[in-house]
């Protein structure tokens, strides 16, 4: 079969082409056969449940801290826990606490705090009923309210809340006089109370079991 020049010249050229292209480029079977050098790994993505698992408690606890593993603990011991919703609940607790207190709902009382907590409102109450005294709170705002601590057993699990707050009150004697506070000048107020709830509770409130002063 006699071959056609033109086609034997592209053949040529198409050769030539070739061999210019691997003398620039190198040899490429895995890694650059030119150089040596090892291949470059491309980046691994993380998975969505690794990113969500770094950032579920971004904003309430530090990476790493106790505060962090307790809260692990508790969303493994009660998988509905949600932190931001916890503490809006706590919010509300706390002034309703807060009022209860100050005008003597004992039934209020009774219901959002642990007997042992109740008691000691209870008692607080009966010593101000028997001096006489009146107590007027008025709720200016949270300044800051943030988790402390937080963890679960196989019972129950319990979170430590910092409330930094700001209240106009005052106590007064059977005359009506001023014994304690001032009624006209708010003043900054930071406790610490620790809320507790059943893994098995069928509700989502928690229970006051503890109050403190802020350390």
């Amino acid at each position: 079969m006699q071959l056609d020049p033109v086609t034997v010249i592209f053949a040529f050229l198409a050769l030539f082409v070739l061999w210019k292209l691997r003398s620039v480029l190198g040899e490429r079977v895995g890694y650059d056969q030119k150089d040596g050098s090892p291949p470059v790994a491309a980046p691994q993505t993380p998975s969505p449940a690794v990113v969500a698992e770094d950032l579920r408690w971004k904003g309430f606890a530090e990476k790493g801290s106790p505060l962090w593993s307790g809260l692990d603990a508790i969303a493994r011991a009660q998988p509905a826990f949600d932190p931001r919703a916890f503490l809006d609940g706590a919010r509300e607790a706390y002034k309703m606490v807060v009022h209860a207190f100050s005008v003597g709902d004992d039934a209020t009382l009774r219901s959002l705090a642990s007997d042992e907590v109740y008691g000691s409102f209870s008692a607080a109450l009966a010593e101000r009923a028997k001096n006489g005294e009146t107590l007027e709170t008025n709720f200016v705002a949270f300044n800051d309210v943030k988790l402390v601590s937080a963890d679960a057993d196989p019972v129950g699990a319990r979170i430590a809340v910092s409330f930094d707050t700001k209240f106009i009150t005052a106590t007064r004697d059977r005359a009506g006089e001023v014994v304690e506070g001032d009624p006209n000048k708010p003043v900054d107020i930071v406790d610490v109370w620790t809320f507790a709830r059943r893994n098995d509770a069928s509700g989502p409130n928690w229970l006051l079991v503890a109050t403190a002063p802020s350390q």
